[in-house]
Protein backbone atom coordinates (compact mmCIF):
# COMPACT_ATOMS: atom_id res chain seq x y z
CA UNK A 1 0.00 0.00 0.00
CA UNK A 2 1.55 3.16 -1.29
CA UNK A 3 1.43 5.54 2.13
CA UNK A 4 0.07 8.75 2.83
CA UNK A 5 1.93 11.75 4.27
CA UNK A 6 1.24 12.95 7.47
CA UNK A 7 -0.23 16.21 6.10
CA UNK A 8 -2.53 13.78 4.25
CA UNK A 9 -3.63 12.20 7.22
CA UNK A 10 -4.24 14.96 9.41
CA UNK A 11 -6.32 16.14 6.79
CA UNK A 12 -8.31 13.26 7.18
CA UNK A 13 -8.51 13.46 10.77
CA UNK A 14 -9.40 17.13 10.23
CA UNK A 15 -12.52 15.89 7.76
CA UNK A 16 -13.81 13.29 10.84
CA UNK A 17 -12.61 10.24 9.56
CA UNK A 18 -11.78 7.77 11.92
CA UNK A 19 -8.49 6.45 12.35
CA UNK A 20 -9.52 2.59 11.52
CA UNK A 21 -10.65 4.05 8.04
CA UNK A 22 -7.37 6.11 7.93
CA UNK A 23 -5.28 3.43 8.55
CA UNK A 24 -6.46 1.54 5.24
CA UNK A 25 -6.44 4.39 2.86
CA UNK A 26 -3.92 4.43 0.26
CA UNK A 27 -2.41 6.87 -1.78
CA UNK A 28 -5.32 6.45 -4.65
CA UNK A 29 -8.30 6.38 -2.39
CA UNK A 30 -7.01 9.65 -1.05
CA UNK A 31 -6.31 11.63 -4.01
CA UNK A 32 -10.51 10.23 -5.17
CA UNK A 33 -11.49 11.97 -2.14
CA UNK A 34 -9.71 14.99 -2.63
CA UNK A 35 -11.28 15.19 -6.04
CA UNK A 36 -14.77 14.52 -4.59
CA UNK A 37 -14.27 16.76 -1.31
CA UNK A 38 -12.91 20.52 -2.37
CA UNK A 39 -12.32 21.16 1.83
CA UNK A 40 -9.88 18.46 1.50
CA UNK A 41 -7.72 21.28 -0.19
CA UNK A 42 -8.18 23.39 2.90
CA UNK A 43 -7.50 20.87 5.45
CA UNK A 44 -3.92 20.01 4.05
CA UNK A 45 -3.16 23.59 4.19
CA UNK A 46 -4.22 23.69 7.34
CA UNK A 47 -2.40 20.92 8.54
CA UNK A 48 0.87 21.98 6.54
CA UNK A 49 0.43 25.27 8.63
CA UNK A 50 0.16 23.18 11.36
CA UNK A 51 3.03 21.40 10.63
CA UNK A 52 5.42 23.83 9.65
CA UNK A 53 5.00 25.49 13.33
CA UNK A 54 5.80 22.76 15.29
CA UNK A 55 8.94 22.16 13.54
CA UNK A 56 10.06 25.08 14.89
CA UNK A 57 9.04 24.35 18.07
CA UNK A 58 11.27 20.55 17.26
CA UNK A 59 7.50 18.94 17.41
CA UNK A 60 7.63 15.66 15.50
CA UNK A 61 4.43 14.34 14.07
CA UNK A 62 3.80 10.95 13.72
CA UNK A 63 1.09 9.35 11.82
CA UNK A 64 -0.76 5.80 12.00
CA UNK A 65 0.70 4.87 8.83
CA UNK A 66 4.02 5.58 9.79
CA UNK A 67 6.30 3.04 10.51
CA UNK A 68 7.35 4.50 13.79
CA UNK A 69 4.04 4.82 15.10
CA UNK A 70 3.95 2.36 18.79
CA UNK A 71 2.21 -0.59 17.66
CA UNK A 72 0.85 -0.38 21.30
CA UNK A 73 -1.28 2.25 19.98
CA UNK A 74 -2.17 0.63 17.15
CA UNK A 75 -3.27 -2.22 18.97
CA UNK A 76 -6.10 -0.45 20.78
CA UNK A 77 -7.89 -0.69 17.90
CA UNK A 78 -10.78 2.14 17.19
CA UNK A 79 -9.13 3.94 20.35
CA UNK A 80 -5.80 4.59 18.24
CA UNK A 81 -5.41 7.98 17.80
CA UNK A 82 -4.53 9.03 13.86
CA UNK A 83 -1.64 11.06 15.14
CA UNK A 84 0.89 11.87 17.52
CA UNK A 85 3.21 14.94 18.12
CA UNK A 86 6.35 13.96 19.87
CA UNK A 87 8.76 16.60 21.69
CA UNK A 88 12.22 14.69 22.94
CA UNK A 89 13.72 11.16 22.80
CA UNK A 90 11.78 8.96 20.44
CA UNK A 91 13.29 6.73 21.01
CA UNK A 92 11.37 5.52 23.81
CA UNK A 93 8.25 4.63 21.56
CA UNK A 94 10.63 1.38 20.78
CA UNK A 95 10.99 0.79 24.40
CA UNK A 96 10.19 -3.49 24.93
CA UNK A 97 9.34 -2.42 28.51
CA UNK A 98 7.05 0.58 29.81
CA UNK A 99 5.07 0.69 32.48
CA UNK A 100 2.47 3.70 33.69
CA UNK A 101 2.91 4.96 37.34
CA UNK A 102 -0.29 7.16 37.58
CA UNK A 103 -2.53 9.07 40.66
CA UNK A 104 -4.31 11.76 42.23
CA UNK A 105 -3.04 15.00 41.91
CA UNK A 106 -4.29 15.62 45.54
CA UNK A 107 -2.36 12.66 46.39
CA UNK A 108 -1.29 12.97 50.50
CA UNK A 109 2.76 12.76 51.31
CA UNK A 110 2.52 8.85 51.31
CA UNK A 111 0.89 8.79 48.44
CA UNK A 112 3.50 11.16 46.29
CA UNK A 113 5.89 9.12 48.05
CA UNK A 114 4.97 5.82 47.02
CA UNK A 115 4.52 7.70 43.49
CA UNK A 116 8.35 8.95 43.64
CA UNK A 117 9.35 5.37 44.71
CA UNK A 118 7.69 3.34 42.10
CA UNK A 119 8.62 6.01 39.13
CA UNK A 120 12.87 5.04 40.60
CA UNK A 121 12.14 1.09 41.12
CA UNK A 122 10.98 0.34 37.76
CA UNK A 123 13.07 2.58 36.18
CA UNK A 124 16.14 0.86 37.77
CA UNK A 125 14.78 -2.41 36.33
CA UNK A 126 15.17 -0.98 32.77
CA UNK A 127 11.47 0.08 32.49
CA UNK A 128 10.14 3.62 30.34
CA UNK A 129 7.88 5.30 33.05
CA UNK A 130 4.85 6.60 31.58
CA UNK A 131 2.62 9.30 33.59
CA UNK A 132 0.70 12.44 32.39
CA UNK A 133 2.60 15.45 33.74
CA UNK A 134 -0.09 16.34 36.53
CA UNK A 135 0.41 17.64 39.31
CA UNK A 136 0.81 14.97 42.85
CA UNK A 137 1.53 11.48 41.88
CA UNK A 138 2.16 12.26 37.98
CA UNK A 139 4.84 14.53 38.82
CA UNK A 140 6.28 12.53 41.70
CA UNK A 141 6.64 9.11 39.35
CA UNK A 142 8.46 11.53 36.60
CA UNK A 143 10.88 12.60 38.99
CA UNK A 144 12.15 8.89 40.88
CA UNK A 145 12.43 8.09 37.40
CA UNK A 146 14.54 10.95 36.25
CA UNK A 147 16.50 10.80 39.31
CA UNK A 148 18.13 7.68 38.69
CA UNK A 149 18.31 8.62 35.03
CA UNK A 150 15.70 6.19 33.81
CA UNK A 151 13.52 7.27 30.45
CA UNK A 152 9.93 8.70 31.26
CA UNK A 153 7.48 9.62 29.00
CA UNK A 154 4.98 12.33 29.68
CA UNK A 155 1.18 12.07 27.71
CA UNK A 156 -0.45 15.18 28.19
CA UNK A 157 -3.87 16.65 26.59
CA UNK A 158 -2.86 19.81 25.22
CA UNK A 159 -0.39 21.29 22.45
CA UNK A 160 2.98 20.43 23.16
CA UNK A 161 3.46 24.33 22.86
CA UNK A 162 1.56 24.35 26.42
CA UNK A 163 2.59 23.48 29.77
CA UNK A 164 -0.44 22.35 31.63
CA UNK A 165 -0.23 22.44 34.58
CA UNK A 166 1.77 25.91 34.15
CA UNK A 167 3.76 24.67 37.77
CA UNK A 168 5.19 21.75 36.10
CA UNK A 169 7.32 24.15 33.60
CA UNK A 170 10.39 22.94 35.26
CA UNK A 171 9.28 19.24 35.36
CA UNK A 172 9.17 19.05 31.46
CA UNK A 173 12.01 21.27 30.33
CA UNK A 174 13.93 18.31 33.27
CA UNK A 175 12.22 15.44 31.03
CA UNK A 176 12.84 16.83 27.81
CA UNK A 177 16.86 17.41 29.09
CA UNK A 178 17.13 14.37 30.41
CA UNK A 179 16.11 12.06 27.30
CA UNK A 180 12.62 12.11 28.24
CA UNK A 181 10.03 12.21 26.13
CA UNK A 182 6.68 14.74 25.70
CA UNK A 183 3.69 13.06 23.56
CA UNK A 184 0.20 14.74 22.61
CA UNK A 185 -2.41 13.46 20.80
CA UNK A 186 -3.72 16.96 20.18
CA UNK A 187 -1.62 19.96 18.00
CA UNK A 188 -0.30 23.52 19.00
CA UNK A 189 -2.37 25.72 20.45
CA UNK A 190 -4.94 23.15 21.92
CA UNK A 191 -5.52 23.66 25.27
CA UNK A 192 -6.52 20.74 27.97
CA UNK A 193 -9.75 20.38 29.38
CA UNK A 194 -11.55 17.66 31.38
CA UNK A 195 -12.52 15.14 27.91
CA UNK A 196 -9.22 15.56 26.31
CA UNK A 197 -7.36 14.36 29.99
CA UNK A 198 -9.32 11.72 30.29
CA UNK A 199 -8.53 10.81 26.47
CA UNK A 200 -5.07 11.47 27.28
CA UNK A 201 -5.59 8.44 29.89
CA UNK A 202 -6.29 5.83 27.36
CA UNK A 203 -2.57 6.65 26.01
CA UNK A 204 -0.91 6.15 29.02
CA UNK A 205 -2.47 3.03 29.94
CA UNK A 206 -2.26 1.79 25.59
CA UNK A 207 1.82 2.42 26.18
CA UNK A 208 2.46 0.79 28.75
CA UNK A 209 2.25 -2.96 29.57
CA UNK A 210 1.25 -2.68 33.01
CA UNK A 211 -0.57 0.15 34.69
CA UNK A 212 -0.12 1.11 38.38
CA UNK A 213 -2.13 3.59 40.66
CA UNK A 214 -0.06 5.09 43.37
CA UNK A 215 -3.11 6.41 45.20
CA UNK A 216 -6.45 8.21 44.68
CA UNK A 217 -9.71 8.62 46.54
CA UNK A 218 -12.75 6.41 45.85
CA UNK A 219 -13.81 9.43 42.81
CA UNK A 220 -10.76 10.59 41.03
CA UNK A 221 -9.76 10.67 37.18
CA UNK A 222 -7.52 8.24 37.90
CA UNK A 223 -9.64 5.57 37.90
CA UNK A 224 -10.42 6.63 33.81
CA UNK A 225 -6.75 5.17 33.38
CA UNK A 226 -7.16 2.00 35.19
CA UNK A 227 -10.63 1.27 33.16
CA UNK A 228 -8.47 1.62 30.24
CA UNK A 229 -6.02 -0.37 31.17
CA UNK A 230 -8.20 -3.21 31.94
CA UNK A 231 -10.02 -2.52 28.53
CA UNK A 232 -7.00 -3.00 26.67
CA UNK A 233 -5.90 -6.20 28.50
CA UNK A 234 -2.91 -4.61 30.71
CA UNK A 235 -1.63 -5.61 34.11
CA UNK A 236 -3.24 -3.60 36.73
CA UNK A 237 -1.75 -3.23 39.70
CA UNK A 238 -2.10 -0.74 43.08
CA UNK A 239 -0.15 0.36 45.57
CA UNK A 240 -1.35 -0.53 49.17
CA UNK A 241 -0.61 1.80 52.31
CA UNK A 242 -0.34 0.93 55.98
CA UNK A 243 -3.72 1.90 56.64
CA UNK A 244 -7.03 2.69 54.67
CA UNK A 245 -8.08 6.72 54.43
CA UNK A 246 -9.69 8.72 52.32
CA UNK A 247 -6.53 9.83 50.13
CA UNK A 248 -6.25 5.80 49.13
CA UNK A 249 -9.72 4.20 49.25
CA UNK A 250 -9.37 4.08 45.36
CA UNK A 251 -6.71 2.02 46.12
CA UNK A 252 -8.38 -0.10 47.78
CA UNK A 253 -11.46 -0.16 46.18
CA UNK A 254 -10.17 -1.91 43.15
CA UNK A 255 -8.25 -4.33 44.70
CA UNK A 256 -11.45 -5.31 46.98
CA UNK A 257 -13.39 -5.84 43.71
CA UNK A 258 -10.24 -7.91 42.45
CA UNK A 259 -9.94 -5.10 39.57
CA UNK A 260 -6.30 -4.46 40.39
CA UNK A 261 -3.28 -6.65 42.08
CA UNK A 262 -1.90 -4.81 45.01
CA UNK A 263 1.65 -3.63 45.25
Amino acid sequence: MEKLNIDEVMALQMSGMPTSQIIKTNLAEFDRLYDEDPQLEEYIAKANSILDRQEKLGIVSISCQDSRFPDRLLAIGADCPAVIHCKGNLKLLEAEKAVAVIGARSADKEGNTKAYQLGADYARKGYVVVSGLALGCDAAAHRGCLDVKGGTIAVVGNGLDITHPRENKVLEDSILRNGGLMLSEQPIGVKANPTRLVARNRLQAALSEAVILAQCPAQSGSLHTMRFARKYGKESLAATFRQRTEANAGNYDLIEQNLAKPI
